[in-house]
């Protein structure tokens, strides 16, 4: 992700993220309560998912603000900054 991507997203994307309360840690425990996995696997189980989540949402949310600028302004499309 891009660094100015990834600083919208820490200061904007994850507080909504955590405001929308999307990620159900109670739901996808009562699904590993069904699977013969013991505990240390559990939670190392639960924070991949948990790790998954906050990288997909990130890469999301970037490609939202990507795809939302380039309809905007058709210069956000090139590679590199523009030289002056």
């Amino acid at each position: 992700m891009r660094p100015v991507y990834a600083k919208l997203f820490d200061t904007y994307g994850d507080s909504l993220l955590r405001e929308a309360e999307v990620y159900d840690e109670k739901e996808l425990s009562g699904l590993l309560d069904t699977m013969a996995v013991d505990q240390s696997t559990r939670l190392d189980l639960l924070n991949a998912f948990f790790d998954c989540y906050y990288r997909w949402s990130a890469d999301a949310f970037a490609a939202g603000l990507h795809l939302g600028l380039s309809l905007l302004h058709d210069e956000v499309r090139r590679t590199r900054p523009q030289e002056r």
